[in-house]
């Protein structure tokens, strides 16, 4: 039983220093040492597990000191040897992004047609085509490259113990295992919410700040909003809203990982109202303008709510309706006299939601706080030395439990 306490221990400080190293962008190991709190002679045997796995990269030497002596080799996470894969799979023009450990693009682009206007097992097909396209993606990867992990966002509630695709309105689809659909351990999937993915791009955006001891700059409440149109009219058929939470650096999660959609159009014969817009009236093309100005009103007074009750540092509306930037703050101003916290607008870059499930799938690999056994280092995998073990040979995992696969 030592034994195990001590294995974790190992596995949980060479994970808290690839997750520093990914933040610091680059360290020596006695500035890595220093940032998570470990000595010197420990760290030499941190690094040189993830140097063996080809995990971390020496990149250069540190700048000499004013005492001179032996300068400091300065190491970084490989840029190169390991790719994450993700997607934003939203209903019209899904696209996939493959990055770096870094987070740095190094391809991407649309991912297989729109979803098609049909029933629930058309759709689910349609799905199931997404992530063999995938699959596909990952097995074609150059030599001396390799895809260690595939992040999803999806729009949707999602039961983050068990990898499943609750219900998405947008997409029409309810209870979907998506780790049935995946059927591949290796790489492990991962798999949200894409408000969440949102917020996971803004953590990943304030990466330095982060790292300098800042555990608050990406905080506060992150509102993704997309309007839902039939590729002619401008809000056909009504209006999704996602809503995550950051606090301490770190997304706010629920009891089932469910938390994420405010509200969103359900695919019903009895659904005729939604955000306080009559569907039936923007199906005959009357009153656009009119539904929009009645749903940022009613998103508004949801917003005052949660910052009445969480008082956020800022809340960031993004997507759609961050394009009425405008007719927001005048309603915000009605509303809220005080001003407070400030709502920001934004439009999303492209591939915001897809970075922010790259950002994701990184969390998710490197971090300790899954709820589950989840050892990082098999006898069985590529040979990589054990921190503080004598000649005794190992390699690094990508296994991660389904129970850890929704964030």
């Amino acid at each position: 039983m030592a034994g195990t306490g001590r294995q974790r221990t190992r596995e949980i400080n060479i994970l808290a220093a690839m997750r520093a190293l990914i933040s610091l962008g680059t360290a020596s190991r006695s500035e890595l040492a220093a940032h998570v709190g470990l000595d010197r002679s420990t760290m030499t045997h941190i690094t040189s597990t993830l140097l063996a796995a080809g995990l971390i990269e020496p990149v250069a030497e540190a700048p000499a000191g004013s005492r001179g002596g032996r300068r400091a080799e300065l190491l970084s996470v490989d840029r190169s040897r390991y790719a994450i894969l993700s997607a934003d799979l939203q209903s019209r023009n899904p696209r996939w992004l493959l990055t770096n450990l870094r987070g740095e693009r190094l391809q991407d682009g649309q991912l297989g047609p729109s979803m098609p206007a049909a029933g629930g097992a058309v759709r689910r097909a349609w799905v199931e085509g997404i992530l063999d396209d995938l699959r596909h993606m990952v097995r074609s990867q150059p030599a001396g490259r390799q895809v260690i992990g595939v992040g999803i966002a999806l729009p949707g509630l999602f039961d983050r113990s068990r990898t499943r695709l609750v219900e998405s309105f947008e997409l029409g689809l309810r209870d979907v295992d998506l780790q049935a659909l995946w059927n591949c351990s290796s790489p492990p999937l991962f798999a949200a919410n894409d408000a969440t993915c949102y917020a996971w791009r803004e953590i990943a955006a304030r990466r330095d700040e982060l790292s300098r001891g800042e555990p608050t700059a990406a905080d506060g409440v992150y509102v993704y909003t997309k309007f839902h149109t039939d590729g002619e009219r401008f809000l056909a058929t009504g209006m999704g809203v996602g809503v995550t939470i950051v606090a301490d650096g770190h997304i706010v999660r629920g009891h089932r990982g469910a938390a994420g959609e405010l509200r969103g159009y359900r695919h019903s014969d009895d659904d005729e109202d939604q955000l306080g817009i009559d569907l039936e009236a923007i199906r005959r093309g009357e009153g656009q303008e009119a539904a929009i100005t009645t749903a940022a009103s009613e998103l508004i007074r949801n917003l005052g709510v949660i910052a009445s009750v969480l008082d956020p540092p800022r809340i960031v509306v993004c997507g759609d309706l961050g394009l009425s930037a405008e007719r927001f703050r005048a309603i915000a101003a009605e509303i809220n006299h005080a001003g407070r916290p400030e709502i920001e607008y934004r439009t999303a870059e492209p591939l915001a939601v897809a970075r922010g499930a790259a950002q994701m799938v990184l969390e998710g690999l490197f971090s300790p706080d899954a709820q589950v056994d989840r050892p990082l280092l098999r006898p069985d995998t590529a040979p990589a030395m054990v921190p503080g073990s004598s000649n005794r040979e190992s390699g690094f995992s990508r296994g991660i439990a389904p129970e850890n696969a929704l964030q």
